[in-house]
């Protein structure tokens, strides 16, 4: 048997699933649009024993770690000054979709719609950014806020 049917057994039904909160941003796994997921990390035990921990996840949460492997654990809530969401960089893009955001680089862009218009000012307007062509930009910005983006 292949790694791939192995894993593809373990695939649980829904009614098995432990609704936990997700062990990347803590927030309950039930009450968002994300896919659920079971994470199994397999350690070392006494002697030539294997232990195996089980965690439950946001299946966007868990695709954002392995692409952004440096980027920091979140939890938090929406902060709102007059409506709009002003601490991004402390969430997640369920949190901020189609809300009016300000910039998580610079601070002084309010996006009426996030994540609308991004990439225009990540390559001509945004102060945080240090990259110098338009292209450069927009690979940093979508870098340094990818759990920002679905």
């Amino acid at each position: 048997m292949g790694v791939h049917e192995f894993l593809a057994g373990l695939k649980p039904q829904a009614a098995e699933f432990h609704w936990e909160a997700c062990c990347f941003c803590g927030r309950e796994i039930r009450n968002t649009a994300s896919e659920p997921c079971r994470v199994w990390l397999e350690r070392p035990g006494e002697g030539r024993e294997r232990t195996m921990l089980e965690y439950f996840c946001h299946e966007r949460c868990f695709t954002a770690r392995l692409a952004n492997p440096q980027m920091r654990i979140i939890v938090s809530e929406p902060e709102l000054e007059d409506g709009v969401i002003v601490n991004a960089n402390q969430l997640a893009a369920d949190d901020v979709a189609q809300q009016r955001v300000r910039c998580p680089g610079c601070d002084d862009k309010v996006f009426q719609s996030w994540p609308e218009g991004w990439d225009g000012h990540a390559a001509h307007k945004c102060a945080g950014l240090t990259a110098a062509s338009e292209a450069e930009r927009k690979v940093e910005f979508k870098r340094r806020f990818t759990h920002l983006f679905r």
